[in-house]
């Protein structure tokens, strides 16, 4: 197969996914025979802090016992007798800055609507969803997006890498199966890359840090929400192996219009990740994980070819939680080449609360200046379903603007939840 692909100029940019697909159908060849039937029973899936999934299972963690708590009981029967369940949050973001540049200020309202529906083998290990979710992203008033600011600041990075102005866009629509007794998993439809790939317990921008080099790294280049793949598979019980392809111009605002350039161009992201944890279902506090991508050139965005890797390192040590990140690309078009984070987080009032700091090291394509960057944040956790985030950033030697030295940020969040 990936002979005939070679012959076409068009579908030549397929080698590099043929190739990913080759490397994973092998590791799962080569150790198959090693599971026992106690392993097969074993979960797998895409969940994070991040996914649909991920945020349905914190919010009614949290709501069990609270005020909310006969809501959630009501969820719990609508989804045990359809396999059905959904989530509603609202976020404010405020970002002020010491900056001389104008807008120095930016402000943002989120406003998304999320669920799961079980359709196939519900209650069992290889069961099948559709996930879906919905956002409303807009700037407040005469303000710009907070995700707009670090760059328009001169700073080589996001400050807020979700709170953008892009209106009503689909951000999920996508078949999630399990398989092999939930040993693995897939997903394929409308997929955010970030949600499952190269990420950590901290990796939401809504419960902790917003800052993009601590929430993922602008060294990894996933694409926009768009059409896509991704197949997961357990070694054994410390192991596992993904890997995925995505649309490189993906377009969450006209996802239709952004799939059939897919199929046009051929220009996709292709992603090959292996992990470890000494924890499967605390996986996403206790990782070692290497990602290795590679993204096509996108010829009408004018943006070359680029490939890179990035590694991630998370602990859960009593109430605390460190981290370490490194990433480093060629091409793509990222904000950054090279790439260092390391912080950490804490649970505050027995897990209520949550507080983190995190400082990176990076540096900008053609460019010889050190860009640092430190974030704070102390998540409060007011009631069950209301959380205030107040958060301070501090840049030193912004990458794309020599003639300032510094930039300090401070910034709250508000989110409800439902």
């Amino acid at each position: 197969m990936c002979r005939w692909i070679g012959k076409s100029k068009r579908l030549a940019k397929y080698r590099a996914t043929c190739s990913v697909y080759l490397l994973l159908a092998a590791c799962l060849t080569a150790c198959l025979p090693t599971i026992s039937s106690a392993q097969s029973r074993l979960a797998a899936g895409f969940e994070s802090p991040n996914s649909v999934s991920g945020t349905l299972a914190e919010t009614a963690e949290r709501q069990s016992q609270g005020g909310l708590d006969r809501f959630q009981d009501w969820k719990k029967r609508l989804a045990d007798r359809t396999g059905f369940t959904f989530g509603v949050d609202h976020q404010t973001q405020y970002l002020g800055s010491n900056s001389s540049r104008s807008p120095s200020g930016a402000a943002t309202n989120v406003f998304r609507v999320y669920g799961t529906w079980t359709i196939v083998g519900r209650d069992t290990a290889n069961d099948g969803a559709l996930i879906f979710k919905f956002e409303n992203r807009s700037a407040i008033g005469s303000k710009i997006s907070t995700q707009a600011l670090g760059p328009s600041l001169g700073y080589a990075g996001l400050f807020a890498s979700t709170y953008s102005d892009q209106g009503w866009i689909l951000t999920n629509l996508y078949w999630r199966q399990r398989f092999a007794g939930g040993r693995g998993s897939f997903v394929i439809g409308q997929v955010d890359v970030n949600d499952y790939a190269n990420v950590n317990a901290l990796a939401s921008p809504w419960t902790a840090f917003t800052n993009f080099e601590f929430q993922q790294q602008s060294t990894f280049s996933a694409p926009a929400q768009g059409l896509g793949a991704a197949l997961l598979w357990r070694l054994n019980d410390n192991w596992a192996v993904m890997g995925g392809i995505a649309n490189a111009n993906g377009d969450p605002s006209d996802p239709w219009e952004s799939a059939r350039k897919l199929f046009e161009s051929g220009e996709t992201f292709q992603h090959l990740g292996i992990g470890w944890s000494p924890k499967w279902g605390d996986r996403g506090n206790q990782l070692l994980q290497l990602t290795l991508w590679h993204v096509d050139e996108r010829t009408d965005a004018g943006v070359p070819e680029g490939h890179g890797l990035s590694f991630t390192a998370s602990a859960h040590s009593g109430a605390w939680l460190p981290f370490f990140r490194a990433g480093y690309a060629d091409g793509g078009g990222r904000k950054l080449d090279r790439s260092v984070s390391i912080g950490t987080g804490y649970e505050a009032r027995g897990g209520k609360d949550l507080a983190g700091i995190g400082l990176n090291w990076g540096r900008a394509p053609g460019s010889s200046r050190n860009q640092y960057t430190l974030e704070a944040f102390y998540r409060y956790d007011i009631t069950d379903f209301l959380q205030i985030t107040p958060e301070f950033q501090y840049v030193l030697n912004p990458a794309n603007d020599p003639t300032t030295g510094s930039i300090a940020i401070l910034g709250l969040r508000l989110r409800a939840y439902f």
